[in-house]
């Protein structure tokens, strides 16, 4: 029950948020980065949208109504249990509701099967018993107009159904099968008081003490607290009906074979579990990533922490911020997306969902970890894969983040279910301080390794996959390498890398010059096949890493016309002389190389690269 009490704690601390909206921006792989509002539920409450909007007087007389547009507006309502999980059966939520239950003249629009309609009355009956309490005094004004009035007929005489695009003279079922919600004139609308949160909370909570079971909850250990087997569903988006909890499925083996009924198997209190899942889905909204329905999801507690010298200090939340951790939820979404460092603090809360079934949401990972091994982990991953790069006249660090070294992976190939199962694989890797798994490490190095199977325009391009691989082999050899090049590293492979690159340079370089030498001559002329022309070493790369001896001989024989031609000639054989120079006795064979070799590739490819743009400058 781990995950049930860090959540119900989460809720416990963030009172002063519930009720309120919290305006975040989510990362999102195909619109950017969109903006929503992240809202605490208060107990006994949901969310629905409303196209009605209806105003009283305190004596139940109609004042106004309007339309809240096409697509209405998001509204907190009191909730019950049963009308939470609601389908073909009338069950009325407290107060606001759709036309079939608050209208009593509903069935002169829409025919019933009954004589009358049930759900109207049923809803009718459930205010009448709110109202009568203590509790419900404020709601009387809309209790007397719904049992004394017409409601579709004087929003029809008002011109309310008109005015929101209605045809016809008489709304049909379609038109009615929305919510509407009602508020006093004068008073605080219903959806933004909290004294009214407070007062449905308080009756439906002294209503279940009376009707459900009692027993001990297994969050909380408290015994004699109102129990309860149906759980709120929504925890991802509006409308997802895959629940967390559930035993509905008697007919199967869910619970059955060693337990007769439900409640034997877990007994968890009605409160407990609306802190829990309200506090999740909240949670869910303000800071996480949703990648084809599974959900990445962190979150954090503010509390005073040693913190390791690599980091800066840590700054204190703001007080318009709820207390989960937002800003280091949002630097780790940085981190997962771009490679970001994060700021640390105290406590560090990791959850991974998916639904495997419509209705069954699944805990797919989860783990609480200290920050300072969270945080030293991530920093120990991005670092351990950087590699220097030369671009913009300046010397750069750079290093793949998860979501490149993903698109590394599979490009545009993979589905959404192929690509999220290696995220997931990845995040595991990375927080358990390993190297990444080796069937990934040798699909990275197959792909890298076949330059020619990659379009001019394809994404990610061959250059961004080959870095990925080098610092992949960079991290896993766990700081053996530097992040730039080493002239007297005598790695096999690295060395081989290091001659291909050169071979790759030189042999491009005056493709370069003979296109801007054809263009000069022939302006109209665009010489296409010299432009997209791949040079030897790229040809011939993945044979290279199979057969490197035999393959560089071909390579380098075939590089002879071009560094006869090349203006860095003595250069490029001064570098070959040096590399050669390092190979040991026995290096010089058809054994294959590893992944290594695209270390050493990319490393040599950014020095001379450097090198010539610092002399043309």
């Amino acid at each position: 029950m781990t995950w049930i009490n860090d959540l119900i704690a989460v809720y416990d601390r963030n009172q002063d948020w519930v009720g309120r909206k919290k305006l975040v921006q989510v990362e999102d792989t195909e619109t950017g980065r969109p903006e929503k509002n992240a809202l605490l539920l208060p107990l006994s409450h949901t969310t629905v949208k409303v196209k009605y909007e209806v105003t009283v007087n305190t004596a139940g007389e109609l004042v106004k109504a309007i339309s809240l547009g096409e697509r209405g507006e998001t509204t907190i309502i009191p909730a019950t249990i049963d009308a939470n999980s609601r389908t073909s059966k009338a069950v009325p939520y407290p107060v606001h509701d759709k036309f079939q239950y608050v209208a009593r003249d509903y069935q002169d629009f829409v025919p019933l099967k009954t004589a009358q309609n049930e759900a109207y009355h049923d809803y009718l009956q459930q205010l009448g018993d709110f109202v009568n309490s203590s509790d419900g005094q404020a709601f009387r004004p809309v209790y007397e107009y719904l049992k004394h009035h017409d409601l579709i007929h004087d929003l029809m005489e008002q011109g309310t159904f008109t005015a929101a695009g209605v045809k016809g003279q008489r709304p049909e079922k379609k038109d009615l099968a929305v919510f509407v919600r009602f508020k006093v004139a004068g008073e605080e609308a219903f959806w933004q008081d909290p004294e009214a949160f407070v007062h449905w909370d308080h009756y439906y909570q002294a209503y279940l003490k009376q009707s459900e079971t009692h027993g001990i909850s297994y969050a909380t250990g408290l015994s004699d607290q109102v129990l309860t087997s149906r759980h709120p569903g929504a925890i991802r988006y509006p409308g997802d009906k895959a629940k967390l909890v559930s035993s509905n499925d008697s007919q199967n083996y869910t619970y059955r074979g060693r337990f007769l009924a439900p409640e034997e198997v877990v007994g968890l209190s009605y409160c407990d579990s609306q802190k829990a899942h309200l506090a999740l889905r909240w949670l869910i909204e303000l800071q996480s990533i949703n990648i084809d329905g599974r959900i990445f999801l962190a979150w954090g507690v503010n509390e005073e922490c040693t913190i390791p010298s690599i980091f800066w200090s840590r700054a204190k939340p703001k007080n318009d911020d709820p207390d989960t951790d937002l800003s280091m939820a949002q630097q780790f979404q940085k981190a997962f997306w771009r490679g970001n460092k994060v700021n640390p603090h105290d406590r560090v809360y990791l959850m991974e969902l998916e639904a495997a079934t419509p209705g069954r949401l699944g805990i797919l990972n989860y783990r609480s970890m200290d920050a300072q091994t969270y945080f030293e982990r991530i920093v120990s991953w991005f670092e351990g894969m950087q590699l220097g790069r030369y671009y913009n006249q300046a010397d750069h660090i750079w290093n793949p983040s998860l979501k490149q070294l993903i698109d590394a992976l599979y490009g545009t190939t993979g589905t959404d279910k192929i690509l999220k199962n290696a995220l997931s694989r990845v995040i595991q890797t990375m927080l358990d301080g390993q190297a990444l798994p080796k069937d990934l490490q040798r699909q990275l190095y197959v792909r890298a390794s076949h330059p020619m199977s990659f379009k001019a325009d394809s994404y990610p391009n061959w250059q961004t996959v080959c870095l990925t691989t080098a610092a992949v082999w960079k991290h896993k050899a766990k700081g053996r390498f530097k992040m730039e090049l080493d002239r007297q590293e005598t790695d096999r492979s690295y060395l081989f890398g290091r001659l291909l690159a050169v071979a790759d340079i030189v042999e491009q370089g005056v493709l370069d010059i003979k296109e801007k030498e054809n263009a000069q001559q022939a302006p109209g002329n665009n010489n296409k096949l010299d432009k997209r022309r791949a040079t030897n070493a790229r040809r011939y790369m993945a044979t290279f890493a199979q057969r490197p001896a035999t393959t560089w001989e071909n390579i380098y024989l075939r590089l002879l016309p071009y560094l006869r031609q090349s203006r860095a000639q003595f250069k490029a054989q001064k570098e070959f002389d040096q590399i050669m120079g390092l190979m040991g006795k026995g290096a010089m064979i058809d054994q294959p190389l590893d992944g290594t070799f695209l270390l050493g590739y990319s490393h040599q490819r950014n020095a001379l690269f450097k090198k010539t743009t610092e002399n043309e400058e």
